[in-house]
C-alpha cells in the first residue's frame, strides 16, 4: 500500500465513522415500518445511476480511462454530503440520512454487481478495476460505521462531535483533492471536454429521475426532495479511493481520477441551485408549513377554554342570584303576612 492509498483509507475510514455516528439501531427499525422510501432511495441509487454514468460514457464516447472512472462514481453509494443538502432544502433529514447509510452499506455488495455489469466496453488488460481493489476500500466502510453506531449508542453527545468533526474532515479533504487535481492536471481540465459534460449531467439527470420515480411511487413531498437528492449526490471519495487502491500513485490515475473531481465540482453547485429551488418550492408545501400552523392550534385551545370558563362563572353567578332569590322569598312573604 503507498502512501496515496493510505491517505485515502484513513479518509474513508473517519467518514464512515462520523456516518455511523449519525445512526442509531432505532433507525434501521423505523426504515422496517416505513420501508417504501428507503427501499426506493436504494433501488434508485444502485439502479439508476450506473445506469446512467453507463449511458453518458456510451453516447459521449470517452476512453476507456474516462468511462471506467465514470462508472466507479456512478456505482458509488450516497454521499454524506447529501444529508447537508437535505437539511437546507427542508426536506426528511432522518431518511436522508438512513439511505446514505444502507447504500453504504449494501454497497459492498452492489457496488461490484453493477461494475461488473455494466464495466465491459471500458475495460482491457490496462484499464480494469481489479475485485480486491473494490473489496478492500469497501471493507473500510462496515466497521466504521457500526462502530460509531455503538459509540452513539453509550454517548450521544461524543456521537454528535464525532459526526460534525467528520463532515469538516470530508469537506476539507475533498476541496484539498479538487484544488491539487486542479493544479498538477491542469492539462487534463483543459484537454477533455467530454468530460465536463458528463461531470455536469451525471446530478442533474439522476436527480431528476429520482424524484420523479419518488412521485410515482407516491411518496410526501419531504420525501421526494429526499430521494432527489440521496440519487444524484454520489460518494465521490469513496471512488477517488477505489480508483486510487485500483491504479495506485501513477500516472493512469491521474487520468482517471479527473472525472471524481470534475464531478465534485459540479456536485456543489448543482446541490446549491437544487437546494435553492426546494426551499422555494417548499414555501407553498402543505408538509412544510405544518409547523407553523402548530402554534395557532394551542391558542385556540385557550380560546375555547376561556370561553368554557366564562360561560361557567356566569352560570354560577346566576345560580347564586337565584339561590338568594329564594332565601329572600320567604321573608318577604313573611313580612307581608
Amino acid at each position: 500500500m503507498d502512501a496515496l492509498q493510505l491517505i485515502f483509507g484513513i479518509i474513508v475510514v473517519v467518514l464512515m465513522l462520523g456516518l455511523g455516528a449519525a445512526m442509531s439501531p432505532a433507525d434501521f427499525k423505523a426504515a422496517l415500518r416505513m420501508w417504501k422510501a428507503p427501499l426506493v432511495a436504494v433501488l434508485c441509487q444502485f439502479i439508476l445511476m450506473p445506469l446512467i454514468s453507463f449511458g453518458i460514457a456510451l453516447l459521449l464516447g470517452v476512453t476507456k480511462e474516462q468511462g471506467i472512472s465514470m462508472l466507479v462514481v456512478g456505482c458509488s453509494p450516497g454521499g454524506s454530503t447529501s444529508n447537508l443538502f437535505a437539511y437546507y432544502s427542508r426536506a426528511d433529514l432522518p431518511l436522508s440520512i438512513l439511505a446514505t447509510s444502507l447504500s453504504t452499506l449494501l454497497s459492498v455488495g452492489m457496488m461490484p454487481l453493477c461494475m461488473f455489469i455494466y464495466s465491459g466496453p471500458f475495460t482491457d488488460e490496462s484499464v480494469a478495476i481489479p475485485l480486491t481493489s473494490l473489496i478492500t476500500p469497501l471493507s473500510l466502510v462496515i466497521g466504521p460505521v457500526v462502530l460509531g453506531m455503538v459509540i452513539r449508542h453509550f454517548s450521544t453527545k461524543i456521537a454528535l462531535w464525532m459526526e460534525k468533526a467528520a463532515s469538516i474532515l470530508g469537506t476539507l479533504f475533498l476541496l484539498a483533492a479538487l484544488v491539487t487535481g486542479v493544479v498538477s492536471n491542469s492539462h487534463l481540465f483543459t484537454d477533455h471536454w467530454k468530460l465536463w459534460i458528463a461531470s455536469a449531467l451525471l446530478m442533474p439527470v439522476g436527480s431528476t429521475l429520482g424524484y420523479v420515480n419518488a412521485r410515482l411511487a407516491r411518496l410526501p413531498s419531504k420525501a421526494c426532495r429526499t430521494i432527489c437528492l440521496e440519487t444524484g449526490l454520489q460518494n465521490s471519495t469513496l471512488a477517488l479511493t477505489i480508483l486510487a487502491f485500483s491504479f495506485g500513485d501513477t500516472e493512469k490515475f491521474r487520468a482517471v481520477s479527473v472525472f471524481p473531481l470534475l464531478y465534485s465540482l459540479f456536485l456543489l453547485v448543482d446541490g446549491v441551485l437544487i437546494t435553492l429551488l426546494f426551499r422555494f418550492l417548499s414555501r407553498n408545501d402543505p408538509q412544510s408549513s405544518e409547523k407553523e400552523k402548530e402554534p395557532k392550534e394551542p391558542e385556540a385551545n385557550k380560546n375555547a377554554e376561556k370561553g368554557i370558563s366564562e360561560g361557567k362563572s356566569i352560570a354560577s353567578e346566576k345560580q347564586e342570584v337565584q339561590a338568594e332569590d329564594e332565601e329572600d322569598t320567604p321573608k318577604r312573604l313573611a313580612s307581608v303576612v
